[in-house]
């Protein structure tokens, strides 16, 4: 299992810090164990000198997704007054020798927000097809925001010795759900076992530790997607330098995806983007129909 960070992370290695490129950085010197606090204590010997000198009235620095505005500071007790989650990010805690970075490119706050809408963006174009069960009743059954259609559903007749489509309608935007998303029946007697297969969008996540594949119902193989668009949406967003943009070019080209002579970097990176996802909507296609199993047996969707 990875969770969100482990792309995030992915991404400033292998597109935004360049490994000649050392961020200016330090490590927080005392946690900050409430969200109000406006004092930060930063470790002795991690700064430069010339980098203490910037960290004046109106300097940035970043913990974890959380930018913080230098108000004052004094670089002798290595202690900065602060706004909090500052530019629109979020006052958090912070654990004790948390890095601490000055005047951040790439904020992580931009870099996790990047990521988390190219993984919202994948659907229609791609989805997640996974199978669950439900309850059959009177009214309706519940099912998860993210369905978005039934592939196929089984029910065991009264017999108990096959296993026939179930009827079931999909209930979507239904105020009286929780989801906002439900199931209901037809043909189907009360109290039994219906078993879907459905197709779902992917879960957006809302923070660096959900999961890629429980929360966000990525495969592993959609992982280069999400980071080349991600960059994609940051280059569009951020003045990037010259040299970073040729260490971008280099890692694309060194992954057999060059860049065309006189194409725009980021026009370039959407187009890879878009060629990966028709290979995997291809590949998922391929997938369907498909057997899906329900006890020893299977049958075809």
């Amino acid at each position: 299992m990875a969770a969100v960070s482990t792309l995030v992370d992915r991404i400033y290695r292998d597109f935004l810090n360049k490994p000649d490129d050392l961020s200016a950085f330090s490590r927080l010197d005392g946690a900050l164990s409430d969200t109000t606090g406006t004092t930060v204590v930063y470790e002795t010997g991690l700064f430069s000198s010339e980098e203490e000198n910037l960290l004046g009235n109106g300097a940035l620095i970043e913990i974890d997704q959380e930018l913080m505005l230098v108000t004052s500071s004094n670089t002798s007790t290595r202690t900065l007054t602060v706004a909090r989650g500052y530019a629109g990010t979020t006052a958090a805690t912070h654990l004790d020798e948390a890095n601490l970075y000055l005047n951040p490119t790439f904020p992580r706050k931009s870099v996790f927000d990047a990521v988390a809408d190219n993984i919202s963006r994948l659907y229609p174009s791609l989805y997640n097809i996974t199978t669950t069960n439900v309850t059959s009743n009177s009214t309706y059954a519940e099912v998860p925001a993210t369905t978005v259609s039934i592939v196929n559903s089984w029910v065991q007749n009264a017999s108990g010795d096959q296993y026939t489509s179930a009827g079931i309608e999909l209930l979507t935007n239904f105020p009286p759900s929780s989801t906002n998303t439900a199931v209901q029946f037809s043909n189907t007697s009360n109290g039994k076992t219906v078993y879907l297969v459905v197709k779902r969008k992917f879960g957006r996540p809302t923070a660096e530790t959900d999961d890629l594949s429980t929360a966000c119902f990525l495969e592993d193989s959609y992982h280069q997607i999400i980071m080349i668009g991600a960059v994609a949406d940051i280059m569009g967003a951020t003045d990037v330098d010259a040299s970073t943009q040729e260490f971008i070019t280099e890692k694309l080209s060194a992954e057999n995806y060059p860049i065309g002579s006189g194409e725009r970097l980021r026009n370039a990176l959407l187009r890879l983007r878009s060629l990966l996802i028709d290979e995997a909507r291809g590949d998922l296609r391929s997938l369907y129909p498909q057997a899906v199993a329900i006890g020893n047996i299977n049958y075809s969707a």
